[in-house]
């Protein structure tokens, strides 16, 4: 999925799109993708200004946006309607910087009536760089 099709499945719109490009998503299963990190973004003129990360807040709001996206079917905006819920046990392993390809994969646990606990984990190149469940909600 490119940039039009995330946007028929993100209610999201800029500056607060968190996801470039997905490769996978899988219907109550699991999906994938990534952002591209750069030195344009408003973030990285202060966090921080000599050596800007990416922050962790935005980390966690990626994953879940990829994560929407196990709810996407294709047919239907079905994104539009979840909400993060919780974030449990997200573990922040090595810096994300500009230029590297945050990339997130997100797997579907468990499912408890409008609650979905998704397992994800995110990596630049070979090296895992955050990891954790993230429990969305469907809203009806």
């Amino acid at each position: 999925m490119e940039t039009i099709d995330i946007a028929k499945g993100l209610p999201h719109r800029y500056p607060f799109v968190m996801v470039d490009r997905i490769t996978e998503a899988i219907y109550m299963k699991r999906s994938k993708g990534y952002k591209n990190i750069s030195f344009n973004e408003q973030w990285a003129v202060g966090h921080f200004p000599d050596e800007p990360i990416y922050p962790g807040v935005l980390m966690i709001e990626t994953m879940a946006q990829v994560s929407g996206f196990i709810f996407y079917n294709g047919e239907s905006p079905a994104a539009h309607k979840f909400y993060l819920s919780a974030v449990n046990q997200i573990k922040f392993i090595h810096p994300v910087v500009p230029g590297d390809t945050f990339a997130v994969e997100a797997e579907l646990v468990e499912s408890f009536h409008t609650f979905h606990q998704i397992k994800c984990t995110a990596s630049v190149g070979d090296r895992v760089v955050a990891s954790g469940m993230l429990t969305l909600s469907y809203s009806v």
